[in-house]
């Protein structure tokens, strides 16, 4: 394999799913602009790459271990390694000792997080699933717990995950928000609830009670499915969004009733953006993406919590818009320093090797 100054390792890159996607491609980008000449090596889950990296070896991880040591360790070894996902803490501990790591967390279930909030057979099918994965679930938590000590640089999305992974490992770790867009202004308020997703985890339990103690309110979700299961019809489904202004166009609320510690919860930064408020459980990083308890329920398994806290959120709501647009803009502001550190920690690393015994 040609030598690399960079190996990124991480899972669905060429598919730029969901907001730890496009950091680490943002990250990259920054990094092969700051320094210059860098040739990277990306090992990914085994699909096509983007147009612009398509020149670039690939190792399937899931399926070619061997081959993934031989990236890792064959040859002038790398300058430096940038790793997330499930598929990291193989990666990194395969690595040759001088090879210097960055290691992304960007999600608690790598840890202890599985909950089943599935109902009927769908609960009794997880089950099933989760005690079949038992033993991959066992080793994977050994080997992260590895990787963590054998990074040089932890990287965490929020202030949650930060304490998290010191509570795991007894390290601190540097913490970049993702960086989500901030439009000049905000939208014009709209009669409308929004929500992204419509899965158990993601609460479709609460935003399903909600609109039917809240008939004359007009609920609309974004979901992958064509179709939404035993909705009142006040809940209108909607195509997923890739653009973020049309996701949020007509809304005056948005909900983000996450049953799961979320890690971060882009959404909710995103939605204040464009001046839309967001009513957010009180688990996992979502608490810090908003500005004060009036937009946090945390009781956030009970639909009789939520049903109390949407009312005076809703009334809010308008007078909000601007209040939250500026929280927004505070928020990207310290996460582009914060992008800043992490280029020059980065940086540094390829210039002068590992910190860290």
């Amino acid at each position: 394999m040609t030598a690399a100054d960079v190996l990124l390792v991480t899972r669905q890159f060429a598919m730029r799913w969901g907001g730890a996607e496009h950091s680490i491609a943002e990250v990259l980008d920054e990094l092969t602009a700051a320094r210059a000449g860098i040739k990277v090596t990306v090992t990914d889950g085994g699909f096509d790459p983007p147009d612009r990296l398509r020149q670039l070896p690939l190792v399937n991880l899931a399926r070619d271990r061997a081959r993934l040591r031989a990236a890792i360790s064959g040859g002038p070894a790398p300058k430096l390694m940038l790793a997330q996902s499930l598929v990291a803490p193989v990666a990194i501990n395969a690595a040759a000792e001088p090879v210097p790591v960055a290691y992304f967390l960007r999600d608690v279930a790598y840890w202890d997080q599985w909950p089943n909030n599935e109902t009927g057979l769908r609960h009794w099918a997880k089950e099933a699933y989760r005690l079949a994965l038992a033993p991959f679930v066992a080793f994977f938590r050994r080997e992260n717990r590895k990787a963590m000590k054998r990074a040089d640089l932890l990287v965490a999305n929020s202030s949650f995950m930060a304490e998290r992974i010191r509570e795991v490992c007894a390290r601190d770790a540097l913490v970049v928000f993702p960086r989500t867009p901030v439009a000049p202004r905000p939208l014009e308020p709209g009669d409308t609830v929004g929500m992204a997703g419509d899965g158990a985890d993601k609460g479709g339990r609460i935003v399903r009670a909600l609109a039917r103690h809240y008939p004359k309110v007009r609920f609309r979700v974004h979901s992958r499915a064509a179709a939404l299961d035993d909705v009142p019809p006040n809940v209108v489904a909607a195509p997923w969004e890739r653009d973020t202004a049309q996701l949020y166009q007509g809304l005056r609320l948005m909900l983000v009733p996450s049953q799961v510690a979320e890690a971060y919860g882009r959404v909710a930064l995103e939605a204040q953006g464009y001046g839309v408020p967001v009513l957010v459980s009180g688990v996992g990083g979502l608490p810090e993406n908003v500005p004060g308890s009036l937009w946090r329920v945390n009781e956030y398994r009970s639909p009789a919590a939520w049903i109390s806290a949407f009312e005076p959120a809703w009334r809010a709501a308008p007078d909000a818009r601007d209040s939250v647009h500026g929280f927004a803009q505070h928020r990207r502001t310290e996460a582009d320093r914060q992008h800043r550190e992490l280029i020059r920690r980065l940086a540094g690393l390829i210039e002068h090797g590992r910190a860290r015994s």
